[in-house]
């Protein structure tokens, strides 16, 4: 039987972040993602493991989420855009 020192151990499983006071977030963003990614890895049961294609399923529907708000940013830009046109063409005068 061998003995583990307290070194050893300590070595073995890394002592817990501290929570940092952060304010509480209205998206999550893919740095947010991917920690909870990593933490699902490294919490699941080593006997029971996550299967890979729900992982891709995850990624991919993170993906899909992300693309979305990126095209929504975007028409949102088109749409001030296309506000701040019109009032100009409405508060010019004419010229024929």
């Amino acid at each position: 039987m061998s003995n583990i020192t307290a070194a050893s151990g300590a070595a073995a499983f890394p002592a817990a972040q501290p929570a940092t006071a952060r304010g509480p977030k209205s998206t999550l963003g893919q740095g947010d993602f991917l920690r909870l990614l990593t933490a699902q890895l490294q919490n699941q049961d080593p006997t029971k493991p996550v299967d890979n294609m729900q992982y891709v399923q995850q990624m991919a529907s993170f993906s899909q989420v992300a693309g979305t708000s990126e095209t929504n940013v975007k028409l949102t830009a088109v749409i001030e855009r296309l506000d701040r046109l019109i009032a100009r063409s409405t508060t010019s005068p004419a010229s024929n």
